[in-house]
C-alpha cells in the first residue's frame, strides 16, 4: 500500500508508471526523479490514495481530475515540474474536504481561485506559487483550514489582481506569501 521511488533516475513516462499501480495503494512518493509526459486524465483509479508526490520531474499537459480519490486524498503534490502542468486546476480538487497540504507551485497552471476554496477546512499547506494565475482573490481564501490549522498559504508570482482580501487576516497562525503580483491595495472592510 506504500511505494516510494522517490530520489531515483526513473525516466519513464508517467502514464506507463501509474497504469501499474494497485488500486489499493494509499501512498505513492515518485519526486526527484525524470519522470515524464501527461498524467493520465483520470486517477479514479486509486480510491484509496491519501499521498500523491510526483514532485520535482517533468510532467506535462493538463492536470487530471482526482474524482473518486478525493474522499480522503490528503496530500497532492506535483511543484516545481520542469515542463510545467498547465490549464486550470480542476473544480473537484477544491471538494476535497480531506486535503492537509496541496502544493502545485512552479508550473504553468492557469484560471482562478474559486470560491470554493473555502471549503478545505483541513487543509496545513497551500502553495500555488510561480504559476499564471490571475483574477482577484475570493474571501473565502480567509476560512482556510477551518481558520487554524492552516499553516502556510503562498500564491506569490502569479498574476492576482484587485484587492487583497481583509479575511487573510483572519489567518492568524500562517505565513501568507502574495508578493509578485499585481495587487492594487488591501481591503479595508
Amino acid at each position: 500500500r506504500y511505494c516510494d521511488v522517490s530520489n531515483n533516475t526513473v525516466q519513464q513516462d508517467a502514464t506507463d508508471i501509474l497504469e501499474n499501480i494497485p488500486p489499493n495503494i494509499e501512498q505513492f512518493i515518485a519526486s526527484n526523479n525524470n519522470i515524464r509526459g501527461s498524467l493520465p486524465a483520470s486517477l479514479n483509479n486509486l480510491p484509496k490514495l491519501r499521498q500523491f508526490n510526483m514532485a520535482s520531474n517533468s510532467l506535462s499537459g493538463i492536470l487530471p481530475g482526482f474524482t473518486e480519490s478525493l474522499a480522503i486524498l490528503e496530500e497532492l503534490d506535483l511543484s516545481n515540474q520542469t515542463k510545467g502542468l498547465k490549464g486550470p486546476i480542476p473544480e473537484d480538487l477544491w471538494r476535497s474536504l480531506s486535503l492537509k497540504r496541496l502544493n502545485l507551485a512552479d508550473n504553468r497552471l492557469t484560471g482562478t481561485i474559486p470560491s470554493l476554496v473555502g471549503n478545505l477546512d483541513e487543509l496545513e499547506v497551500f502553495d500555488l506559487s510561480n504559476n499564471l494565475l490571475n483574477s482577484s482573490l475570493p474571501s473565502e481564501l480567509g476560512m482556510l483550514g477551518g481558520g487554524g490549522s492552516l499553516k502556510h498559504l503562498d500564491l506569490s508570482n502569479n498574476a492576482f489582481t484587485g484587492v487583497i482580501p481583509y479575511q487573510i487576516g483572519q489567518l492568524r497562525d500562517s505565513s501568507v506569501l502574495l508578493k509578485d503580483n499585481r495587487f492594487q491595495n488591501t481591503s479595508t472592510t
